[in-house]
């Protein structure tokens, strides 16, 4: 998307989470959505990474949606199951999980997407900006709230898929090849720590 693009673009995406918070659409919803998004474009200073040029590729940002979406559906049924059954199944933790980056717009779309899913949430985002003038971020860790984190490599595996999907629909192709590599070597530990772990479950019952 073009600078030119961006501001009316952010205008608009701002005006549809309003609408879709009230439930209604409407022509007094639609108005008073352009008026709080042009206000909060207004008085919200767009730094030079939120108005940069950036990757759309639609059928992968579908994928994205898609897949969020379901996570989000997952969650609550699981929340839901919490709450009517008498026994807790809950294991809160706060994670760090080291991510690719790719920019500031890529990080912050995960980190409100793991927000947005109940019983997660980011607490923090610990960055270290562009030291390299290749105009990404140079080191990304996001310190994540679980409620089930029992297996802590599942919980960081689901971040580093929802990282890979979106660099895959809005990030540079070496930034989404990087990230599919991290997430190629990060199942084969978690493989082989669940293989260690069967192993020697199955020594401790002989």
């Amino acid at each position: 998307m073009t600078t030119a693009l961006r501001v009316p673009a952010i205008v608009l995406w701002l005006t549809a989470l309003w609408v879709a918070l009230w439930a209604e659409i409407s022509w007094g919803n639609v108005v008073a959505g352009l008026l709080v998004a042009s206000f909060v474009v207004l008085v919200t200073r767009l730094d030079r990474s939120s108005l940069e040029p950036t990757y759309f590729r639609p059928h992968w940002a579908l994928y994205y949606t898609l897949v969020f979406l379901w996570k989000l559906i997952q969650s609550n049924l699981k929340l839901a199951w919490e709450i009517v059954t008498p026994t807790l199944h809950t294991h809160t933790a706060i994670l760090a999980v080291p991510m690719r980056g790719g920019s500031e717009a890529i990080v912050n779309l995960v980190a409100n997407s793991i927000t947005l899913t109940p019983g997660t949430m980011t607490v923090d985002i610990h960055s270290e900006g562009d030291l390299d003038g290749d105009g990404a971020l140079d080191e990304v860790v996001l310190y994540i709230h679980g409620m089930y984190t029992a297996d802590v490599d599942a919980v960081r595996h689901d971040v580093l898929r929802l990282e890979e999907l979106a660099l895959r629909a809005f990030g540079t192709p070496e930034d989404y090849e990087r990230a599919h590599l991290d997430l190629v070597a990060h199942q084969k530990r978690w493989d082989e720590a669940r293989g260690r772990s069967a192993r020697a479950q199955q020594e401790d019952e002989e």
